[in-house]
């Protein structure tokens, strides 16, 4: 039974660590220290996480010059797990699944190569938006189930069961990308059944896998039944089954009521409370039959109920640049609407103080252009571009991120969102920001040095 309880897994921080964090320490039960080799090749950057499958670290890729992801394993049993999970996993290709690059052994130690994902596991991608009042958007919840089940169905047709389907387990990246880790419980369908290891996360295992009455062959309703879990959740913020003992969770999953999901949520059509509720059937049986099933449904519901974002009209008269600068500085502000105005001529400039005001923003009006500052209080701005990205807002903005010292996790998170312009705070500002500005407008000239303004 799986009790790691760690928010980071292969290779994937849980919370994007900024410039402004501290390195990570070595702890004396570390693999690895910062500097160190692996095999000769990869350079330690820092320790993401660690859980009951072993340790996660970034590295660098000396020979590739490429950041990765190593995973390590500390005791033999381990090592079978990760052993497990590169074969399956190396096997498989699909946006949904993490690349594996190789395997190694390093001081006696197994060793997983692999992708280095930037983003945040769906349960704190969950609590952020709790945090801030929000739920998820139909569209968004539906866009990464249909994401998940295509990946699962991957897995499925190699003949493989997860078995530890769960939204800590489901990552997403900046650019809205959901990736499906952890396989170190994967088994072959053929296996299910004959074990008698109970294996997975309590709250969201089948009830056939917690009585140990699974069939061989029928591993992969399992990871159905997982994945209906993990929907509930994701479009409620509750699981549908709640209990204060692990026994008595054991016993709800086997024979209690499943909550309705519509009593929680009154805007979910009809269809898709149906498939969910399908998905959480008691019964093998009852479940939708495949995971392409279930994709195929998602995106049917998707495709021809859900009401697509709308698009917001523009309300700025015509060649007129709308801009918005985002910061929590008011003098920073200032300045930025002074340089703005001075590279783009006729401008309509709206300023939000923090991520929350600017996602409002956003959303009352598509600018043209948004001056963005990373490091900002209660949502900063990679978080405000991964929200644009996965709730479709402002897909037309340019977006020029103004920061001060914005460093390679920082740059890497903002490359995946498609942000590709940066100006630094500093001394070279204004000469930066303008040209950044006038050539993004289509209005800078060949040679063109900014002129020289005067505060």
């Amino acid at each position: 039974m799986s009790t790691d309880d760690s928010k980071t897994h292969d290779g994937i921080s849980a919370r994007s660590r900024t410039a402004t964090d501290p390195a990570p320490a070595r702890n004396p039960g570390d693999a690895y220290g910062i500097g160190d080799k692996v095999a000769g090749v990869y350079e330690i950057v820092g320790l993401i996480g660690e859980g009951g499958m072993g340790q996660v670290y970034e590295a660098l890729d000396t020979s590739l010059d490429r950041h990765v992801a190593i995973k390590v394993a500390r005791a033999e049993s381990q090592a079978r797990q990760l052993r497990s999970e590169a074969r399956a996993l190396a096997a498989l290709r699909h946006p949904s699944l993490v690349t594996v690059y190789a395997l190694g052994m390093d001081g006696g130690r197994d060793f997983l190569v692999m992708e280095r994902i930037y983003g945040i596991n769906l349960t704190e991608h969950l609590q952020r938006r709790q945090e801030l009042g929000q739920t998820l958007g139909l569209v968004e919840t539906v866009e990464m189930l249909v994401s998940i089940s295509d990946g699962l169905s991957i897995v499925h047709r190699a003949g493989l069961a997860h078995r530890d389907v769960k939204l800590e387990n489901m990552m997403l990246t900046p650019d809205g990308r959901v990736v499906i880790m952890d396989f170190g419980l994967v088994v072959p369908e053929f296996h299910f059944g004959g074990t008698n290891t109970i294996a997975g996360s309590p709250p969201y295992m089948a009830p056939e896998t917690l009585s140990r009455s699974g069939e061989s062959g029928n591993g992969h309703l399992v990871d159905v039944y997982a994945l209906g879990v993990s929907a509930f959740e994701l479009l409620t913020g509750h699981k549908p089954v709640i209990a204060r003992t692990l026994a008595d969770l054991m016993d709800a999953h086997a024979s209690g009521r499943v909550a309705n999901l519509t009593d929680y949520r009154k805007d979910v059509p009809e269809r898709l409370a149906t498939l969910i509720m399908s998905m959480l059937a008691k019964s093998p049986e009852g479940r939708p039959a495949t995971m392409e099933a279930v994709a195929w449904q998602l995106r049917s519901i998707r495709d021809r109920e859900l009401v697509k974002m709308r698009t917001t009209e523009r309300s700025v008269p015509s060649g007129t640049f709308d801009v918005l600068i985002v910061d929590d500085d008011a003098d920073i502000m200032r300045i930025l609407e002074f340089y703005v105005r001075k590279a783009l001529g006729k401008v309509t400039v709206r300023v939000a103080k923090d991520g929350i005001e600017a996602m409002q923003r956003l959303v009352d009006r598509e600018p043209d252009f948004m001056l963005l500052d990373l490091h900002m209080p209660r949502m900063n701005g990679i978080d405000v571009c991964m929200q644009m990205r996965g709730r479709r807002i402002a897909p037309s903005t340019t977006v020029v991120s103004v920061s001060a010292g914005a460093q390679h996790h920082d740059r890497e998170l903002m490359h995946q969102l498609g942000i590709h312009h940066f100006v630094e705070k500093g001394g070279r500002l204004r000469d930066e920001l303008t040209r950044v500005l006038r050539e993004v407008a289509g209005l800078a000239e060949p040679g063109e040095r900014p002129s020289e303004p005067s505060l």
